[in-house]
């Protein structure tokens, strides 16, 4: 469990602050330059980027992450962060929250096109052409591709970031509604988790890393250019052979169907009918397996068949296959009642769910662009002992309202629920109860049924949320807000895929804050303090531990809590045209209830008791500094993020010192139709490491850090982005 499933998005700053939401630098992300930057609070991020809305629906109900088919762009007239409390009670999720808005077609042709490039080689082209069609009927179209080598240049693979994004749109507007019919394809073959984007360095024990053999984090290729594997079907037993350079690809088709009707009395009445459907796809998740010292005696041989002694890398590659149909009728109301401004809509989703992962190990040399190694001939092992199965059906009917009733001129009160009925329909292979079967042995599978049993889960539950902020108009400007919800949301399928079984208890949150927001035409500035709190959560784990000096791994679902106490200030300063906005944030968050006892190959059992410690990848402060400024032609502009320590065990025996992350740039506007932008990436040169390390988790003695040679994420290095707009 390198990051967790739970995510919680600029908290301290939500519901009584959305008066000040904008796009905040919510695109700029110091490790990818297509995934959307999370803002961690307190929680850890989910490590799939933010949730994306399209057109007020779920870009998806599973598997497909939002980056698969999504990267904004010049098909969208709006793309803003989510206010926490909107996204808790509509989309009943906790994170960060993309609202992105399609662009229509309008009375007049109009178009944008970009294209960029970087330093390291990027390719990307973003068109959009819309207009009219006549009689009230208008159209748009879209296209995005982006071809990235990122700044690791992978040997095995031109471009370790692919997508291409087509979208088509026809409208029809009546005098009092609208009908809308959007159709999005996406191609994507993006290495995400494909395990080009780590890096191996040495621990020194006191929160700084050295470079191992002159290795440039994020310049040199971790990733041997022979990627060719074998591997045991999950599925069907059967012997596959393939190159992982080569092994993701997704095929993902999305429709939406939507219909508002206006009423005289000043209601909005819609329909939306959204389908996401990937059709069968496969993508890779590859994980660090820790790094071993081999010896003459160890099995390792370099490609010519010549003994191999010295570090040695392993990787643990999940290999999926999965497919997914999501579709989902939303149908809404908006309109006021008195002092009430009301918002409900009644959501409906049935999908289905299919997901398989083989599993294997491959290894390679501790170095620039390393070689692939062998262990006793062969080059993968360890088939199938990580594996994953489900196949599932998911009903679940949400009904939820906002209320925001102003019972006098200076005092808001905003009431928000959610209830929704649910049922997983689910077969999976965990092991219960210490069965003789299901144990994720070497080749297991599912063709041979001596080796498993399918399970039949299905299970009905009850989600609710309720929210409630209170905002009162004190003096001109100056507002005092209180606000919290508390909320329960059972497991959903994917919980069942592992190879044990979680609890089922439901996932709680509770959220309790308040604090000051102020404005005037120069600034406006908000405090606040809370407190949040999440129990019952559960998430699988790789856990890596060295036995006799040979890494193994295990698979496992940990279950535990989370709490913090968190203060925030955040202001905003702008006369003329120059504009800095500030934010600083204190949090210290802890895990709960969470104790792990794992039993590895020779019988020993590890006992470790995370309870009371700092929550990995999180700082407990964090700076942000945006200064811009603008002409009539020209705004400059420039990011600066500094994070404080960051714990990489849960034990919180290894931690990463702080760090800065930088970002600047220029836009030049020629004339109506061009515009001109350059961006920097890092300004400051950092190279660092961050996140979080799983070998570090199963290490007990503070001695054993120091020198130690790991492998793990960093920040992404100098970068420069080049690109021209036209736009008519």
């Amino acid at each position: 469990m390198k990051k967790t499933a739970i995510c919680i998005a600029a908290l301290l700053l939500s519901a009584g602050l959305y008066a000040q939401k904008d796009n905040r630098n919510m695109m700029l992300n110091a490790e990818s330059a297509t995934v959307p930057r999370e803002i961690n609070i307190g929680l850890p991020e989910s490590g799939k980027g933010a949730v994306v809305i399209v057109d007020g629906t779920k870009h998806a109900m599973g598997l497909p992450r939002s980056q698969y088919h999504w990267a904004g762009g010049n098909s969208y007239e709006s793309i803003r962060s989510m206010d926490l409390m909107e996204a808790v009670v509509s989309i009943g999720e906790f994170g960060v929250m993309v609202d992105s808005r399609t662009r229509l077609g309008g009375d007049s042709l109009s178009g944008n096109f970009t294209g960029m490039s970087s330093s390291n080689g990027l390719i990307r082209m973003d068109a959009a052409l819309r207009g009219p069609l006549g009689k009230g009927w208008f159209f748009a179209i879209g296209a995005y591709v982006n071809y990235d080598p990122t700044s690791v240049n992978a040997p095995s693979r031109p471009f370790v970031e692919q997508k291409q994004i087509y979208q088509a749109a026809i409208s029809k507007r009546w005098e009092h509604s609208a009908l809308d019919i959007m159709y999005r394809f996406s191609y994507c073959a993006d290495r995400i988790d494909g395990g080009y984007n780590v890096a191996p360095f040495v621990y020194n024990g006191d929160g700084s890393i050295g470079l191992l053999d002159g290795f440039r984090l994020g310049r040199d290729c971790y990733m041997p250019a022979d990627e060719k594997v074998r591997w045991m079907d999950l599925e069907t037993g059967k012997w596959k052979e393939g190159d992982m350079s080569k092994l993701d690809w997704r095929d993902i088709h999305d429709a939406t169907l939507r219909y508002n009707h206006f009423l005289e009395s000043g209601w909005k009445l819609g329909a939306t009918l959204h389908v996401c459907y990937m059709a069968p796809a496969n993508f890779l998740k590859v994980h660090l397996g820790g790094i071993d010292l081999a010896d003459a005696t160890s099995g390792y041989t370099l490609p010519d068949g010549s003994p191999f002694i010295g570090n040695v890398q392993n990787r643990l590659v999940l290999n999926y296959n999965s497919w997914t149909m999501d579709p989902e009728l939303l149908l809404t109301a908006e309109g006021t009642l008195g002092k009430h401004l009301l918002k409900t809509g009644i959501s409906t989703v049935l999908a289905r769910q299919y997901e398989a992962a083989s599993t294997y190990r491959f290894a390679h040399t501790v170095e620039a662009s390393p070689q692939r190694l062998y262990k006793d001939d062969a080059s993968t092992w360890n088939f199938n002992r990580n594996s994953t199965w489900m196949d599932a059906t998911k009903f679940q009917c949400a009904v939820y309202a906002f209320d925001d009733w102003r019972p006098l001129k200076r005092l808001l009160v905003r009431t928000g629920v959610r209830a929704k009925p649910l049922c997983n329909d689910v077969y999976g292979v965990p092991r219960l109860d210490n069965e003789s079967k299901n144990v994720r042995v070497e080749g297991f599978n599912l063709s041979d049924e001596t080796l498993y049993e399918k399970h039949h889960f299905k299970k009905w539950g009850f989600d609710y949320v309720i929210t409630e902020h209170i905002a009162v108009n004190v003096a001109e400007g100056l507002t005092i807000m209180a606000e919290g919800f508390y909320s329960m949301t059972n497991k959903t399928t994917t919980y069942y895929r592992n190879s044990t079984l979680p609890s089922l208890k439901a996932i709680g949150n509770a959220l309790a804050q308040g604090g000051i927001t102020y404005a005037n035409k120069f600034m406006d500035l908000a405090a606040v303090v809370s407190y949040i709190t999440s129990w019952n959560n559960a998430a699988p784990v790789n856990v890596t531990k060295q036995i006799n000096g040979v890494s193994e791994t295990l698979p496992w679902v940990a279950q535990y809590g989370i709490g913090t106490f968190g203060a925030t200030v955040d202001g905003n300063l702008h006369f003329g045209g120059f504009n800095l906005h500030a934010r600083a944030t204190w949090q210290d968050p802890k895990y709960n209830n969470y104790r792990n006892e794992f039993t590895f190959s020779d019988g020993s059992v590890s006992v470790i008791d995370y309870t009371g410690k700092t929550v990995t990848g999180i700082s407990k402060l964090m700076l942000e500094f945006d200064p811009s400024y603008k002409w009539d032609f020209l705004r400059i502009w420039a990011s600066a993020r500094y994070y404080s320590r960051q714990y990489v065990s849960r034990t919180n025996l290894a931690y990463f010192n702080g760090h800065f992350e930088t970002f600047a740039g220029a836009d030049l506007t020629l004339g109506r139709h061009h515009k001109i932008s350059l961006n920097f990436v890092n300004l400051l040169f950092q190279s660092g490491a961050k996140g979080s390390i799983d070998i570090a988790d199963t290490i007990e003695d503070p001695a054993a850090l120091e020198g130690l040679v790991m492998a793990g994420s960093y920040i992404r290095p100098f970068t420069v982005d080049l690109s021209y707009t036209y736009k008519f």
